[in-house]
């Protein structure tokens, strides 16, 4: 709710719900907006309902106990594609409720693929922030070569996540940042963007309301650190 009223407040025509690997903020958010809609403020406020899913490859998540959590955002356009995006949800959940990767709910390709391109359009796709794969593939070839990064293999990744989500529905994200890491990765988001005709985004991450909340953050990030700094 607090979410929901402090956007509206500051005059955003809408926000999205993308909690990690889960969706069950939407029934409260539905909840709230159901509340909001006899305030004529509220006519053309948009609530969109996404998820930032773990989308990861099978085979080397089962293989590799280091494998990376690679972040990437689900948005729904309708009704369908909130369905869908439920069907992957639930897919996610109930193959690793009793694998050791429950620390992390991954969504694979394959069902990806198998719900997504059945009755593709109804989704909006996003590469994510620098955890996504992206990001990696980007950072990943400069490393290896700063002058002239070969950036073929993210080039076809990207073709194949486009076509995933039918042209016009998946987006390159950037986001500011003062990290090099990030800099490099819109620069080269920019280059891509113009060369395969994927349109780009710029976004933020919400992770509290206000600075006011900051401390309140950041002592729920410290909890889970097992130095107990």
């Amino acid at each position: 709710k607090k979410l929901l009223e402090y956007t509206h407040q500051l005059g955003h025509k809408g926000v999205a719900i993308t909690d990690h690997d889960n969706i069950g903020a939407h029934v409260e958010a539905l909840k709230q907006m159901d509340n909001f809609k006899s305030d004529e403020s509220w006519k053309d406020y948009k609530l969109i309902l996404g998820n930032e899913i773990y989308l990861c490859s099978k085979k080397q998540i089962l293989e590799d106990k280091d494998y990376h959590f690679w972040h990437f955002i689900l948005l729904a356009k309708d009704a369908i594609g909130h369905k869908q995006i439920r069907e992957l949800s639930t897919r996610a959940w109930v193959e690793n409720s009793f694998t050791y990767v429950n620390i992390r709910t991954p969504t694979y390709y394959e069902d990806l693929f198998e719900v997504i391109e059945e009755n593709r359009g109804h989704i909006i796709a996003s590469t994510a922030c620098l955890g996504g794969r992206l990001a990696y593939l980007i950072l990943q070839a400069y490393n290896d070569n700063p002058i002239e990064p070969n950036l073929t293999g993210v080039k076809k990744w990207l073709k194949r996540m486009d076509d995933c989500f039918g042209h016009g529905n998946f987006f390159l994200e950037m986001q500011p940042s003062i990290q090099e890491a990030q800099d490099i990765v819109n620069n080269t988001i920019l280059t891509l963007s113009e060369e395969l005709d994927i349109p780009f985004i710029i976004s933020t991450d919400s992770h509290y309301p206000s600075k006011e909340d900051r401390p309140i953050h950041e002592a729920f990030l410290k909890s889970n650190d097992d130095s107990g700094k």
